[in-house]
């Protein structure tokens, strides 16, 4: 057959439309689809975040093609085609990535919290799923347990690392305190607790080793500090300053309750006129009692009307106080992440802040023990706030 130039023309079209199919006509196939995250919190209608899917092929390797995103409750959480995720309302909802005839589904659950225009003494108001809980008070003294609690989540991991180890009873110490001022002056204390065992939620260590990327354990850290801003707010506003104390619990060899101010074991074994210095009070978490005291700095650290001095006067041993104005080279907490946070240590703070490091044996180591220290640390509580700031009951 002669080979005709109108052949040859569609001899070479044929050839080149084979070659294009050949590089483009054929779409990648997919055999799996990996959504992250693949497990969501949204805090509130409107918060949002971006998923993104990996699509992989027969061999395991990333392959490019399109993905289609889809919701399962639009009426809980809606998403866009670039997979981002916006809160509607309370509940759960699946987000699904969807290429070349494979899925897959995150689980999103969107969490509404209330909105508390008012907040009334002696009422528990708890956060996402109970892991913190927060009772207002009427006394300008906010009391918070960190390590005490006994909820261990399987949503949250454990730590991976930290210190891990509840402060045995503290949680239970915090509560018997909160109850002897009731019973001392038929007022409350505000009260802050993690119900949360310290292997899934450290609070007195910043977000990052607290929560250790886990969304619940990071929204319980949040509630947490933000109940105690909102005490030490109502405080202020009621009386213009007040107290905080972080109860938390030691094994040192010494069996005597360390208070942290903050201040190294070195400084508090300096001498009174180093701790009179005005750069020391700036240092402290009681900055704003140092600020409007009338006598020395360091008697308000360890004088006879100090928080170590009271104790002794309840026959409880302290360090700093008059009998240990120092801790010498023994193991000494000086005070934590919520002291620094939630004590008058920046530009003006009015509620002063002390870590309370309680020893084990005949303390904490049984109800009737701690029943007897949470009455004694009431009426120190009382006697130093009057020392102090000149006031304690509302109306006082």
């Amino acid at each position: 057959m002669k080979n005709t130039p109108a052949l040859a023309a569609a001899a070479l079209l044929g050839a080149a439309l084979a070659g294009c199919g050949d590089q483009t006509g054929v779409e990648p196939q997919v055999t799996r689809v990996l959504v992250s995250p693949a497990r969501a919190l949204l805090v509130g209608v409107g918060d949002g975040m971006s998923f993104s899917a990996t699509t992989l092929g027969p061999d395991g390797e990333p392959v490019s093609a399109e993905v289609v995103w889809s919701t399962g409750d639009a009426a809980v959480a809606t998403v866009s085609a670039r997979g981002f995720v916006t809160a509607v309302a309370a509940g759960s909802a699946g987000i699904t990535a969807t290429a070349g005839g494979a899925s897959a589904t995150a689980e999103v659950e969107v969490y509404a919290p209330e909105h508390i225009a008012r907040y009334e003494p002696g009422v528990s108001y708890f956060g996402r799923n109970g892991y913190v809980e927060y009772i207002p008070g009427e006394l300008p003294v906010v009391l918070a347990a960190t390590h005490g609690g006994l909820l261990a989540p399987s949503e949250i991991p454990d730590r991976s690392y930290g210190t891990t180890l509840n402060d045995l009873n503290t949680l239970d110490l915090t509560m018997r305190m909160r109850q002897a001022l009731i019973d001392l002056t038929g007022y409350a204390p505000h009260m802050i607790v993690s119900h949360l065992r310290r292997r899934k939620l450290d609070a007195n260590r910043e977000i990052v080793e607290a929560a250790q990327g886990n969304p619940y354990a990071e929204l319980a850290w949040q509630e947490f500090h933000d109940w105690i801003s909102v005490a030490r707010s109502i405080v202020s506003g009621d009386f213009g300053g007040g107290m905080f104390f972080d109860i938390h619990g030691h094994s040192h060899d010494i069996d005597r309750v360390e208070l942290g101010y903050l201040l190294t074991a070195d400084e508090l074994n300096r001498t009174d006129a180093a701790l009179d210095a005005l750069a020391v009070v700036r240092r402290t978490s009681i900055r704003e009692i140092g600020r409007t005291t009338t006598i020395p700095f360091s008697n308000v650290l360890r004088g006879p009307t100090s928080f170590g001095g009271l104790l002794a006067g309840e026959g409880i041993p302290s360090v700093p106080s008059p009998a240990a104005p120092g801790p010498g080279s023994d193991p000494y907490w000086r005070g934590g992440y919520c002291t620094r946070l939630h004590g008058s240590l920046g530009d003006g703070e009015v509620v002063s802040g002390i870590q309370l490091e309680h020893h084990y044996p005949g303390l904490r180591d049984s109800p009737e023990n701690r029943g007897a220290y949470a009455e004694k640390v009431a009426r120190v509580i009382r006697l130093y706030m009057l020392e102090h700031f000149g006031f304690f009951e509302p109306g006082g």
